[in-house]
């Protein structure tokens, strides 16, 4: 697929796009295979390969700036890229789309952790989403680490 705009279809392209339409829905891009790109960019972030997994994650937000699971993602490679700031602009996003998805929610936690004046923050949302069946492991062990 040929994801090139020529001249006669950017009228189009662009009047798709004022119309609240994803880069992704034009390209496309269906959610089958926006799902695979960040499965993609998870498993690169588990294994280490931070800088590979932002440059997916980044492509992925531009595509579709919908996706809340994606910016959420993006805030993770950015804390681990010690970004705290792009990091919390991630989760910030994410949390505005969906701000009962507990992986959004735990992802706009652990961003809060990195700033001295939002901890407070982060630790209560950790408290909460500790009995959270899909983030409840994590968000214990946080509190762990943090000795709660």
């Amino acid at each position: 697929m040929d994801a090139r705009v020529n001249e006669a279809e950017a009228p189009s392209f662009a009047e798709a796009l004022s119309e609240g339409r994803t880069l992704a829905e034009v390209q496309g891009i269906t959610r089958e295979m926006g799902d695979a790109i960040a499965a993609l960019a998870e498993a690169e972030l588990e294994a280490g390969r931070v800088e590979t997994a932002r440059a997916i994650l980044e492509g992925l937000v531009v595509t579709n700036h919908l996706d809340a699971g994606a910016w959420a993602l993006l805030s993770r490679a950015h804390r681990k890229l010690r970004q705290p700031l792009a990091a919390r602009f991630c989760a910030e996003v994410a949390a505005k789309l969906a701000p009962a998805d507990p992986a959004v929610r735990l992802a706009r936690a652990e961003s809060l952790l990195g700033s001295e004046a939002d901890r407070a923050d982060g630790r209560a949302e950790l408290l909460r989403l500790a009995r959270d069946e899909q983030v409840g492991a994590r968000a214990t062990a946080l509190l762990a680490a943090l000795g709660e």
